[in-house]
């Protein structure tokens, strides 16, 4: 619990909030910029003001801070992932996408979780390596958790379709991939793995289609949604190209190892 408060108090500390958001590369800035010109562009143009649409702009704006400090490994993304979900699960209301709906719901359970755990993973970090960095390190996959995580994609799928096609949903059978591709996805994220981004490529390319689909057909604030989808798809790459090329590495041998040795260090404390 509290490593869960420390967790939250973190990352809406106004102060960390400021810094994380300011320290960035060149081309991360300009990265920022791109996607939320794009999203105010895509905004006026689409020509329709109605609360669907601003709470599309809204969430599309936490979103963009969201990714990128994903991208960076820093505790603040989950402040502005709670207010990106939150809102897009209103605006899949509105638009009756079951299985998006319930990714959302998922989503904004899921940011707490992610503050708890990453606040956990910067505290071993400190205390392995003495290291000031507050960038979570990356970590490889093993083959059975790989395994594990597409049967489980699978199971999950076909119970969202059935249910989707049971409660009138729309798109049920593009629909229905984005609970079971965003639970892995998220957990891989929370956990540090980089095989997170397998999942959010595969995800942010449906998530196109579906928003494409759903600006076809006038769906209420879908054009700042469908946007929204192509600059998380364009991130999904650069994240993707980080987290591939991240220095800071740790294996699942090595994560243990640093367990041990802190609960070992804490024992000795208390001894003493």
């Amino acid at each position: 619990m509290n490593d869960l408060m420390n967790g939250v108090r973190n990352a809406v500390n106004p102060k960390r909030v400021m810094q994380e958001l300011l320290d960035f590369k060149a081309g991360e800035f300009a990265l920022i910029a791109v996607m939320l010109l794009a999203q105010i562009i895509s905004f006026v143009f689409a020509g329709s003001y109605g609360a669907a649409d601003w709470i599309g702009l809204i969430s599309g704006i936490c979103i963009v801070f969201n990714l990128i400090l994903v991208d960076r490994g820093r505790l603040t993304n989950y402040l502005w992932g709670f207010l990106g979900c939150a809102t897009w699960l209103w605006v899949a209301v509105m638009n009756h996408l079951v299985g998006d709906i319930f990714s959302q719901i998922f989503y904004v359970i899921m940011q707490f979780v992610g503050v708890y755990v990453w606040q956990r993973q910067l505290d071993r970090q400190k205390n392995a390596d003495s290291s000031k960095t507050e960038e979570v390190k990356a970590r490889n996959i093993t083959w059975w958790q790989a395994l594990l995580a597409v049967v489980f994609t699978v199971a999950v799928y076909l119970i969202v379709v059935f249910t989707s096609h049971a409660t009138g949903g729309v798109q049920i059978w593009l629909d229905g991939t984005l609970l079971p591709l965003g639970i892995i996805g998220q957990v891989l994220m929370i956990y540090g793995y980089r095989s997170q981004w397998i999942a959010w490529l595969l995800l942010d390319v449906i998530k196109v289609v579906i928003w494409w689909n759903q600006l076809a057909a006038g769906g209420p604030g879908a054009m700042s949604m469908f946007v929204l989808q192509v600059v998380m798809l364009v991130n999904g790459f650069y994240g993707t190209w980080v987290w591939f090329h991240k220095d800071n590495v740790i294996s699942e041998a090595a994560s243990k190892q640093s367990q041990s040795d802190a609960s070992n260090t804490s024992v000795a404390a208390a001894k003493a």
